[in-house]
């Protein structure tokens, strides 16, 4: 199957312009996340890939399809779109398989068969719905209902009725965000095993960086209206396009530098350059990239002398502000697992880890 193909697509709700000029290619077989705060227009540009709206200009093809330009615009039905809602909006009055069923019984309904090949085509729909679900890992659960159900299986339902009809693309809009953070982080990963599993092109819209970051193939982030950059998550994290984008996705340290051939002189010391800010030529003042696991802490060393003055503990690990001594700029923040090592108010040492990412100074 040929991608999704976006290109310079425009779209307004009266006076208030949502995209403007975006372009984005979903690679066949990719699990794509379409990252960006609320309000940025995510929901919308997955409502127009669907078919629900149509673009004031640009053009969307699906596979080769040219299913929305000037003077086209391919209802949703004839698109090949599995859509999965936010809260999964499965049909209380349906069982199970009612609802996983329901779009191959529509289907079918539309092309009229004739009694004989009726029957027979009931009993192939039903072997597919078992098929699903037991993929979904819903096997056995049928004849239930959806009120019968938890949340994390509500939302597989919804899955396993977006992929019924054997979509070109499957659309997911938030559709983790009404879980708890132990569904979560579950139910993602299945989606992304069934995904891979099938080589089904699927298409996330979150606002959630950790959520783009973990599932994804490759993540876009949307920004005022356009694309402002679609990498794999590795890339997207380590070398961001901008300082903005790296204060978005992950928490940033961003301090001043020179270049100095490979190197970069900086606040905490001389530090290697990632390879990839090559471009910034040989010499030069540059906003440099520290995330905050890159930063050791000890007690006592080798390295930049420094005070603890914050500390926030998330079970996990626990991220720290430490204010280097005088002359050395602002606080910075370094990310430690488990529990703080370091109380507040003690005396360390920082060290950086790794190469450094770059950009040339404003």
């Amino acid at each position: 199957m040929k991608p999704i193909t976006l290109t310079g697509l425009h779209k307004a709700f009266g006076a208030l312009p949502v995209l403007a000029g975006l372009d984005l290619e979903v690679p066949a077989g990719s699990l794509t996340a379409i990252l960006g705060p609320s309000g940025s227009g995510k929901t919308t540009l997955l409502r127009l890939l669907a078919g629900f709206e149509r673009a004031d200009a640009g053009t969307i093809g699906i596979g080769g399809v040219l299913v929305d330009g000037p003077g086209v615009h391919l209802p949703p039905e004839r698109r090949r779109i599995g859509y999965v809602p936010q809260e999964g909006s499965l049909f209380p009055h349906l069982t199970v398989a009612g609802n996983v069923g329901f779009g191959p019984a529509a289907r079918q309904h539309r092309a009229r068969p004739r009694r004989g090949r009726q029957s027979r085509g009931r009993q192939g729909r039903d072997g597919q719905v078992a098929a699903l679900l037991e993929t979904v890992g819903l096997d056995g659960l049928g004849r239930r209902y959806p009120h019968q159900l938890s949340g994390g299986q509500q939302q597989r339902v919804a899955l396993a009725r977006a992929l019924a009809i054997e979509p070109a693309v499957v659309l997911l809009d938030e559709p983790f965000a009404s879980l708890d953070a132990h569904l979560r982080a579950s139910v993602r990963a299945d989606v992304q095993e069934i995904f891979g599993r099938a080589g089904t092109t699927a298409v996330l819209v979150t606002h959630d960086q950790d959520e783009a970051l973990s599932t994804a193939d490759r993540v876009a982030v949307l920004r005022d209206g356009t694309i402002a950059q679609c990498a794999p998550p590795e890339d997207l994290y380590r070398r961001p396009a901008d300082p903005g984008l790296a204060r978005f996705v992950g928490e940033a340290n961003l301090l001043s530098g020179v270049v100095r051939g490979r190197a970069v002189e900086t606040p905490l010391g001389t530090l290697p350059l990632d390879p990839a800010a090559a471009g910034l030529g040989a010499a030069g003042q540059v906003t440099v990239l520290i995330r905050p696991e890159q930063i050791d802490m000890r007690p006592n060393g080798p390295g930049i002398t420094a005070r603890v003055i914050s500390s926030r503990y998330h079970g996990h690990d626990a991220v720290l502000a430490v204010q280097p001594g005088p002359g050395t700029g602002a606080p910075v923040m370094a990310r430690v697992a488990g529990q703080p090592p370091h109380p507040v108010g003690s005396a360390v040492s920082l060290r950086v880890r790794g190469p450094v990412f770059a950009w040339p100074a404003d």
